[in-house]
């Protein structure tokens, strides 16, 4: 185990020499906000994995350089979550970033693949995922423990050597490539405004324009006492809460009453700013939330449709070429260019960038426009475009 700096430093410079290096993370995320960060593994080819005790190191600069190092392969698998975790322990955003978990997808895999089935289907390795939900704050750590987390990076390399080989085979390098700029958006490791989200609660169900906004307001308070307490969101205030004192709103600050998931130490702890919140829905003092109005301006009776037309090119025509559709996009994806089509800005909508553009995306646009139409392929039995 990694324990010092020093130690720390010389296993990042050797990931820099060898110009790759598989990285993964253990943590505990349970009665904390943030997950709590207590292994980091390091995979290198020919060398038995390094571990950091994360617990124990107080300078991350030598890591942080390591992970914003553009000549320096880093491989995870399924990376954002880790990668999110490193950025905030570290500071340092990411680059060159290669996602096995994702690129898998290019190569006639899911991309959404465990790293076992991963292993097992390309390697011929299989790994033991028995200690999945382990304590991995408890200090020693237990051999079965340090052989899992070791098991995680200790093939990445080679891992990520075999898809190459694979997308090189079906001429997909330039797309994977394309891809994992993904991970570089700095946008994607900053913590959003909560004013600008619609909170997730549980058991909502309708609501009327006002409690809309009291929900809203309810949970970016919660939110942002969650972030500054590191606490869980429903130790601030549980959904059944939310959903309550918006459904059946109080009258003023001293009608809120205790209730399931809110007991009366945290009300008279947080009564004013409980009641701040809900006067703040009450009055509508919150920005629109992006993309809120774009189905009510847009949208016509046929659009749902056009939606599943769309799908239909799409996975047809991934099916075909040994392609995840779960690449393309995601329904709400394909809905937004079929109610931008055919006057969509393609810099606003990324199935129109990069690799997808070339691939389906300027086709699928073209379709929308009705220009050209969809049949069945005899050859195959799947939709494909005819012009």
């Amino acid at each position: 185990m990694i324990t010092t700096t020093r130690e720390l430093s010389q296993a990042c410079q050797e990931a820099r020499t060898v110009g790759a290096v598989g990285i993964d993370t253990e943590f505990v995320w349970s009665r904390t906000y943030y997950p709590t960060l207590g292994v980091v593994q390091m995979g290198y080819p020919n060398v038995k994995p390094a571990l950091i005790d994360a617990m124990a190191i107080d300078d991350w600069s030598p890591f942080a350089k390591l992970m914003a190092d553009m000549k320096t392969v880093k491989i995870l698998h399924d990376a954002q979550q880790d990668l999110t975790i490193l950025k905030r322990a570290c500071g340092a955003f990411p680059k060159n970033i290669f996602d096995t978990q994702r690129c898998a997808g290019f190569v006639g895999l899911s991309s959404t693949i465990s790293l076992r089935d991963l292993l097992k289907s390309l390697l011929k390795i299989r790994v033991d995922k028995t200690e999945t939900q382990s304590d991995w704050l408890a200090r020693p750590l237990t051999d079965a423990q340090l052989v899992y987390a070791a098991d995680d990076v200790a093939h990445s390399i080679e891992l990520m050597e075999h898809i190459l080989k694979k997308a090189d085979v079906l001429e997909r390098r330039d797309w994977i490539l394309n891809e994992m700029e993904y991970y570089e958006q700095e946008s994607l490791y900053e913590e959003s405004d909560p004013d600008s989200e619609m909170p997730r609660v549980r058991g909502s169900g309708a609501l009327t324009h006002k409690q809309r906004n009291v929900l809203r307001c309810l949970g970016a308070w919660r939110e942002r006492s969650a972030r500054r307490r590191n606490l869980p969101r429903n130790f601030i205030l549980s959904d059944d809460a939310i959903v309550s004192l918006t459904k059946r709103l109080p009258d003023c600050a001293q009608s809120i009453r205790p209730m399931k998931g809110l007991t009366e130490k945290t009300l008279q702890l947080n009564r004013s700013k409980i009641w701040a919140a809900i006067e703040r829905g009450v009055s509508g003092d919150l920005p629109e939330l992006p993309n809120g109005n774009a189905r009510a301006v847009s949208c016509d009776d046929g659009y749902e449709a056009r939606v599943d037309f769309a799908l239909a090119y799409i996975k047809g025509i991934c099916i075909a070429a040994k392609v995840d559709p779960a690449l393309i996009g995601n329904r709400s994806e394909i809905t937004a260019l079929v109610l931008g089509a055919p006057n969509l800005n393609p810099q606003n909508h990324r199935i129109l960038q990069g690799w997808r553009a070339d691939f389906c995306g300027l086709s699928l646009l073209k379709l929308l426009s009705g220009k050209g139409s969809l049949s069945i392929d005899p050859n195959c039995n799947l939709p494909m475009q005819v012009d």
